[in-house]
């Protein structure tokens, strides 16, 4: 009876054992996205395998969807529940997913407030793939700027001494602060003011033509119609007429000592900062004086 339920007993152990099969899945060290959660291949998630097509379509799909790092223990985990009959050997011990955008920033312009968009491959590549011991060092002359740019990406390991380059586009912007309409504001409004406005952030490739400050926003007027939550540019704007021909103004006449007023009549209609010539109606004498607000005119003396 003993020898018959040994028998019996390796019997099980040697059909179980049969039963279970062994392969081998080799990752990337890193992988680096072109575009945020951008969905990955196989083949650019898994250097060599010896597994059938399935266990390698499940662990690139759960690769695919995560953000980080991945570690080979959390996927055995994973693939054990639908391949339990399966012993998975998984290198490296983790997988990091990375945005290309991102680390060239940090190599190229991390002191400043130029970043990267829309990068793409000139070798036809939709990520980039490293293996364990690789490094990448990133490579750009002309990066300080926005623009559209052509980046250098040199590839090295040290153990293998190896060393391999390959060149990708990127758009540079500049991140400001800017303001933004509140509500739709009509290009018939008649003037603006701060109120009408908030404040924001936004990437640009030319920072010149945005409007950044609301100091004397109340001197002007939209020249269209401004929909709600858009960026307020210059070109947006057209400045109101502060002074009319014909309209007395206030002219103040100052220097580090002094400051007298008195009326005089404007040569013609100004705006915001712009030097007119008016006429003093006591004595007909002709001055100039900068446009300061409305019906307001200085002179430094």
């Amino acid at each position: 009876m003993n020898k018959f339920l040994t028998f019996l007993l390796t019997l099980i152990s040697i059909n179980a054992f049969a039963d279970t099969t062994s392969c081998s899945i080799e990752l990337f060290s890193k992988i680096y996205r072109l575009e945020n959660n951008q969905t990955l291949s196989s083949s650019e998630i898994i250097s060599s395998s010896s597994c059938d097509s399935v266990i390698i379509a499940k662990i690139s799909q759960i690769i695919s969807n995560s953000n980080g790092s991945v570690g080979a223990d959390f996927l055995k985990r994973e693939l054990h529940k639908e391949f339990p009959e399966t012993n998975l050997d998984i290198l490296p011990r983790k997988l990091s997913l990375l945005e290309l955008n991102s680390v060239l920033r940090d190599q190229l312009t991390s002191e400043s407030n130029l970043y990267f968009f829309d990068s793409k491959s000139l070798n036809g590549l939709k990520s980039l793939s490293l293996v364990e011991g690789e490094q990448v060092k990133a490579t750009c002359e002309n990066c300080m700027s926005s623009g559209e740019k052509n980046i250098k990406i040199d590839i090295a390991n040290p153990i293998k001494n190896s060393l391999r380059t390959l060149w990708f586009s990127s758009k540079v912007l500049t991140k400001i602060n800017v303001f933004k309409a509140k509500r739709t504001l009509s290009f018939q409004e008649k003037h603006l003011n701060k109120d009408d406005f908030y404040a924001d952030e936004i990437y640009v490739l030319n920072p010149d033509n945005v409007l950044t400050s609301l100091e004397n926003i109340h001197f002007f007027k939209p020249n269209k119609t401004i929909i709600q939550g858009t960026s307020i540019f210059n070109t947006d704007l057209q400045a109101t007429n502060l002074v009319n021909y014909g309209t007395p103004v206030n002219v103040t006449m100052k220097n580090q000592n002094i400051s007298l007023q008195k009326m005089a009549m404007p040569s013609r209609s100004a705006l915001f900062g712009d030097i007119i010539e008016l006429k003093n109606p006591n004595n007909n004498k002709i001055i100039s004086g900068r446009v300061i607000d409305y019906n307001k005119v200085v002179i430094e003396l």
